[in-house]
């Protein structure tokens, strides 16, 4: 059984790790989006079958030194940092999601980099960053197993810092992150089930969205169609936020001329 070292990056008291103010007043301080995520992490990962350990259990300043001796000492077979990026001070227009390896990292880490990142772009359809490589990234740098660094969003972005003090997001990230290492591993990712008195039922709150019609997989054309005619049109910013079920949905509709007699 492979065992992940979690790391819930900063503590809750390091100096300027948080969002501008928010209308209402609030701030976000980074480690309130970290911990949740790492915590939301560890779940996933212990449901699909990964032992886990967490390098900064507690919301102190916890010394990279003493994250790093902990996954070393554990003989941990990966190690995941969980972070939200910043650009600045101000709200601004920086966006999007990226992952951090060390620039001498060997060709199983960059694979492992490489699924995690495509699996938080999946569950959060948030912007591609990318892989990025850093040469001076203590807990990259020292970690003696394969070690990423994700940048889950910006707390300088209005959405997106909106979105990282959600606990939807947050789960998002934490199941993108877990189904990118079960990938790496090529074991099977299970979506949490949950108790309903006598039923189970899965939890579809991570389930793709898609904003536009190039990013469908297939069925551009039905609804670029129902697009033409009016009959759908997105929110205010043109986000259509469809699930592949919605657009199987409208296909078999097209295929019964069920939009033939609208102009």
């Amino acid at each position: 059984m492979k065992l992940i070292a979690v790391d819930a990056g900063h503590g809750m008291n390091t100096a300027g790790k948080r969002t501008p103010m928010f209308s209402d007043g609030t701030i976000m301080k980074e480690n309130e989006f970290n911990r949740a995520t790492a915590d939301y992490l560890v779940k996933a990962l212990n449901r699909n079958g990964f032992k886990t350990i967490l390098t900064a259990p507690d919301i102190l300043d916890t010394p990279l030194q003493k994250r790093v001796q902990k996954a070393n000492d554990a003989k941990a077979d990966a190690f995941i940092c969980i972070h939200a990026n910043a650009y600045g001070d101000d709200w601004n227009n920086a966006n999007g999601i990226e992952s951090w390896i060390y620039e001498k990292s060997n060709q199983n880490t960059i694979h492992f980099a490489e699924d995690i990142q495509k699996e938080l772009i999946a569950f959060t359809n948030r912007k591609n960053r990318g892989i990025k490589k850093s040469s001076d990234l203590y807990v990259l740098r020292t970690t003696n197993m394969m070690a990423v660094l994700v940048e889950c969003g910006f707390l300088t972005n209005l959405e997106e810092a909106t979105l990282l003090r959600s606990e939807k997001y947050r789960k998002e990230c934490a199941e993108g992150i877990c189904k990118g290492i079960c990938k790496y591993y090529n074991m099977p990712y299970k979506l949490e089930q949950q108790d309903d008195n006598t039923e189970k039922k899965e939890l579809y709150c991570c389930e793709k969205r898609y904003q536009n019609v190039n990013q469908l997989p297939y069925g551009k054309e039905v609804i670029q169609m129902l697009i033409d005619k009016g009959i759908l049109k997105g929110n205010e910013k043109g986000d259509l936020d469809l699930t592949l079920d919605m657009v199987r949905l409208f296909m078999i509709l097209n295929r019964i001329d069920a939009f033939e007699k609208i102009k």
